[in-house]
Order: structure tokens, then sequence, then C-alpha cells
């Protein structure tokens, strides 16, 4: 599982729980193709994504605003790789878009003591 930073809320999550019965080298390009691009739009924030044995994965990208989501999904070559998937590769998948408004986080220091982090 990738862990991005903390951001400065409010922001947006696009959370994406999917069952990819097989990983194929065709999904692993496509997958990574469509990160290359996301990383290149306005308002892009980053990206946490794990799978697990059976396929069941969630991938959530961050973004600062709604326009920015919107705009992203807009992209040919998005809209591209979403037909691909529903084609090729899902067996299912849901897409969720939040407003995040509060975050924060608990982290072990290197003296073993916890410490909550927090934007």
């Amino acid at each position: 599982m990738t862990s991005t930073p903390l951001f400065a809320p409010p922001y947006y999550a696009v959370i994406f729980i999917s069952l990819l019965p097989e990983h194929t080298e065709e999904y692993g390009e496509t997958s990574g193709e469509i990160y290359e691009l996301a990383q290149g739009q306005p308002g892009f924030l980053g990206v946490d994504s794990v799978r697990d044995a059976g396929g069941q994965g969630a991938t959530i990208s961050y973004w600062r605003a709604e326009d920015h989501v919107t705009n992203f999904c807009k992209i040919a070559t998005h809209r591209h790789a979403q037909q691909r998937g529903r084609e090729t590769f899902y067996e299912r998948y849901e897409v969720r878009v939040a407003k995040v408004e509060k975050e924060y986080a608990w982290r072990r220091k290197e003296d073993g003591v916890g410490e909550y982090v927090k934007k």
C-alpha cells in the first residue's frame, strides 16, 4: 500500500473500489499510464492504492477541488481507460467522491512513542 502525506483540508477524495479477477501486464501498463496522466493534472495531490490476493482493491486519489476531479474525468485518455476497464479488466467497481474536511494521522516516532499529526 502506498501512503500519501497529509494535505491541508478541504480537498476531494475519489474512492475507487474494484474487483480485478486477473492482474495482467496490460492492466499494469494502463494503470501506470493513468497515474502518470493524473500527476500532470492541475489540482492532483496524490494517490493511495492497495489490492489483496483475491483481486479486491481500493485506490483513492486526492484532488484540491471538485472541478479538478471533473476535468480529469473528461480527458479522452482517461475515458478510454475506463472503457477498457469495463470491457477487459474489472469484474465490478464502485466510485465515490468525498469532500475531506478534516484529517489526522498517528505515527510511532523513533523513540517508540507515538504522536498525532494534524494539518
